[in-house]
C-alpha cells in the first residue's frame, strides 16, 4: 500500500494531511490524500497479497453475493463485515483502519473495549473464529456477519 496506486495518486498520508488542515484553507488537493473507492482498495490488496475474492469471502463467512459485492463498492455493508474482511485476509491493524476510513466507518478505538478486542485479534491475527470466540469468553458482541438475520 504503500506505492501510488493505478490512478497514480498518492498513498494514504495522515501526518501530511494533518500539516494542510493547520493551513488558512481547505486543501484544494484533497482527493491525492485519499482514495475512496473501496474498490480499488481492495483491488490493489488482492493484487498484492495474491489471494482471491471467493477465498476471502468464504473465510469470512459471509454470503457469497453479498460479499462480492462489497468488495466491488457495489453494495455498503455494515463496519463488522469489513472487519470481517480484515480478518479473513489477515491484514494488519494500520491496513484495517484505511478500510475502515475508505468504507467511511470510524476507525477501531483501543479505549472502547470492544474495539479493542478486536484490535488484539488483528494484532494476534485471529481467524474469524477464534475472534468470535475470543470476544464471547469476555462477554462483548461478537463479529456480526448477517447469518443471524
Amino acid at each position: 500500500m504503500g506505492t501510488n496506486n493505478k490512478k497514480g495518486k498518492k498513498p494514504f498520508d495522515t501526518k501530511l494531511m494533518q500539516e494542510k488542515l493547520k493551513g488558512d484553507t481547505f486543501p484544494d488537493d484533497w482527493d491525492d490524500f485519499l482514495d475512496d473507492n473501496i474498490r480499488i482498495f481492495f483491488d490493489e490488496l488482492l493484487e498484492k497479497t495474491g489471494l482471491k475474492k471467493s477465498e476471502i469471502i468464504r473465510k469470512a463467512n459471509l454470503s457469497r453475493v453479498y460479499g462480492y459485492q462489497l468488495m466491488e463498492g457495489r453494495r455498503r455493508g455494515k463496519r463488522d463485515y469489513y472487519i470481517l474482511l480484515a480478518l479473513a485476509m489477515s491484514l494488519d491493524l494500520k491496513t484495517t483502519q484505511r478500510m475502515l476510513a475508505i468504507a467511511q466507518y470510524g476507525a477501531l478505538h483501543p479505549l472502547i473495549k470492544r474495539d479493542a478486542a478486536i484490535i488484539f485479534a488483528i494484532n494476534h491475527k485471529y481467524d474469524i473464529i477464534k475472534a468470535y470466540e475470543f470476544m464471547c469468553s469476555l462477554g462483548l458482541q461478537p463479529l456480526d456477519d448477517g447469518t443471524e438475520n
